[in-house]
């Protein structure tokens, strides 16, 4: 019996593997699937959740005021809003997958969804009042307690090829964040007579 074990620049780079074979027969190497390199390109890409980022800001003593638009976005880096290519191989197989941030879906804390094409725009301070072109929230009534719990979802468009095979998938990846909501009543009052 013969003990082989491949690894690095041999056909199953990235996957150490002991083979057995008999002895005076031939070593036969398994081989790498292109979906199992496929995940692997998957994995390397380190694709992550939504870096949230609210106009007023999560940490504002005040927070959101009914009635005035909400800003909401996440901090763009590769692995927040893509595209990201990775590729990985093995042997005489090589797979090249890439994701693309198709939207945002951004559960608000009372009960309404806003799904966004894309990471949304960043607030500056020159735009306060104005609603946001991209991706925005107008908060109606107080939420429970006094504080929205938010959640965006992050859905991520797979496609990856190679080896003669192809393929797409979806991922979605959820971040969360709390912002005080408050209600500012007008009080009018009869002038002196």
């Amino acid at each position: 019996m013969k003990l082989l074990i491949c690894q690095g620049g041999g056909a199953l780079q990235g996957w150490p593997r002991v083979v057995f074979a008999p002895n005076g027969q031939p070593v036969v190497v398994p081989q790498v699937s292109p979906a199992a390199l496929a995940e692997q390109a998957i994995s390397e890409m380190g694709l992550s959740a939504p870096d949230i980022r609210l106009a007023p800001p999560a940490d504002s003593p005040h927070g959101a005021t009914i009635g005035f638009p909400v800003w909401m976005w996440t901090a763009r880096r590769e692995a927040t809003v893509g595209p990201v290519t990775r590729t990985a191989s093995a042997g005489s197989i090589t797979v090249t997958a890439t994701a693309t941030l198709a939207k945002i879906d951004w559960s608000m804390g009372d009960g309404i969804t806003v799904s966004c094409p894309g990471p949304g725009a960043e607030f500056t301070d020159g735009l306060a009042g104005q609603p946001s072109p991209t991706c925005g929230h107008v908060y109606r009534d107080l939420v429970a307690g006094g504080v929205a719990g938010i959640d965006a979802t992050s859905r991520w468009e797979i496609r990856w090829s190679g080896g003669g095979q192809s393929a797409f998938r979806t991922m979605a990846l959820t971040s969360s964040a709390q912002l005080p909501v408050r209600e500012i009543r007008t009080l009018n009052t009869r002038g002196p007579r």
